[in-house]
């Protein structure tokens, strides 16, 4: 991997690749290195977090000038220096930034050959039964929330309903959840652990 002394003008100078990507890294701050693909340049820092290799995208360089993406650099292995792996951070921000009603459009968007009939069910779910839910992120809906909630809809509306509710949202849920690395336990297990 090529080391040099990362400014405006050698930044520019790098060629694209033809093929894939050359990684550069920089002279001033080792960790801080620029990915040079068919179309972009893109600075990285790149250090060890618990034993394992990190690399964190910074920015690309026509956007974010070389010392103010060292600065940031800078930041990000300093993190890492203290055991914070930047990229499981952004992980668990955007799994906590996912909300009901996000989850259940991503559903559909992901699950294109479901019946009419059986999508209407699952829209039916979060428009009636789980409407107060739909701007909730996904990760906080607790299991005593699902117990509580089955519960309600059992008691206004039958159990037959009530599960087919949990039934809908637990799959919900595990489309989710199979997107996201880290994502808590589907909180619908309780029913079948409380036998509900």
């Amino acid at each position: 991997m090529p080391t040099l002394r990362f400014t405006k003008r050698t930044i520019d100078a790098l060629p694209y690749p033809g093929k894939g990507q050359v990684l550069y890294r920089d002279e001033m701050l080792r960790g801080f290195g620029l990915r040079a693909g068919a179309q972009s340049k893109v600075y990285f820092a790149e250090g060890q977090v618990q034993n394992r290799t990190r690399r964190v995208t910074i920015g690309r360089a026509d956007v974010i000038g070389v010392d103010a993406a060292r600065k940031r650099a800078l930041g990000v292995l300093s993190d890492m220096a203290t055991g914070v792996d930047p990229n499981a951070e952004k992980r668990r921000v955007a799994q906590e930034s996912v909300t009901v009603g996000q989850a259940f459009d991503r559903f559909f968007a992901t699950r294109t050959t479901i019946a009419d009939n059986t999508r209407d069910r699952y829209q039916r779910t979060v428009d009636l039964y789980l409407k107060d839910w739909r701007r909730t992120p996904v990760t906080s809906i607790s299991r005593q929330m699902i117990l509580t909630r089955h519960q309600r809809i059992g008691k206004a509306n039958g159990e037959v309903t009530a599960n087919s509710v949990m039934r809908h949202f637990r799959s919900v849920y595990n489309v989710t959840a199979a997107a996201h690395d880290e994502f808590p336990a589907n909180p619908v297990n309780i029913l079948t652990q409380a036998r509900a």
